[in-house]
């Protein structure tokens, strides 16, 4: 079974298919509703997982119900699975599986990704337009306490009336940079590839990984 990505496997894949994210090009307008909406929601989510007035249930309910909201994971669901989401197109069922299987691990990988910076202050520092009114992406700083400040990339779609996160990148040490969507799609598309389509054994490999993730999350916080 193939491993679940770490930081390094990001790097290694991204780096040896030649497909390493940058920032996209965009243009100097900054909308102000999509800072605010990044600032006030990131900024939620990292008190939440910070906040040890309340259980390790009752946390995850929080930040599961936090993030069901600020990230659309509807159209990320689609959009990792790229051409194969066909399969799901054509049967409702096995979408309504696959959609609910990958927001549940999801929203672990944002738990295992944010845990580290739980209680960290975050400072929206600008944005820029990709097409006004519709895609935009967010720049933000996360410092953790003691440590210097983490640059954190939110790209927001319009859906509907409201702004929605598509994707998130970190930047690590030595300047790369990567959008986590992006980086599932990948992984995603690659076991695919091998395995013939197989979308049932690729939402096994997810909830396996959900476990996991839940697991570490859950050792990380003493709980």
């Amino acid at each position: 079974m193939t491993l679940p990505l770490t930081r390094a496997r990001f790097l290694t894949a991204l780096l040896g298919g030649g497909m390493l994210a940058t920032a996209p090009n965009a243009f100097a307008a900054r909308d102000t509703a999509a800072e605010t909406y990044v600032q006030q929601n990131a900024s939620q989510a990292l008190q939440t997982l910070g906040n040890r007035g309340v259980s390790g249930a009752e946390r995850r309910r929080l930040f599961d119900e936090l993030m069901r909201q600020f990230s659309d994971m509807d159209r990320i669901a689609m959009f990792v699975v790229g051409r194969y989401s066909a399969q799901l197109r054509a049967d409702p069922a096995l979408r309504t599986l696959w959609v609910n299987t990958f927001k549940d691990y999801a929203v672990a990988v944002y738990e295992d990704q944010l845990t580290a910076y739980s209680g960290s202050a975050i400072r929206v520092t600008g944005s820029t337009e990709r097409i006004p009114g519709r895609d935009i992406v967010v720049n933000s700083e996360i410092t953790p306490r003691g440590q210097r400040a983490l640059p954190v990339q939110w790209r927001l779609l319009r859906s509907g009336d409201a702004w929605k996160v598509f994707d998130v990148s970190l930047i690590f040490d030595g300047g790369n940079q990567i959008w986590l969507a992006q980086a599932q799609q990948l992984d995603f598309l690659s076991q695919l590839d091998q395995n013939h389509g197989d979308l049932r054994g690729l939402i096994t490999r997810l909830q396996q990984m959900t476990a996991s993730l839940r697991q570490h999350a859950s050792a990380a916080n003493g709980r």
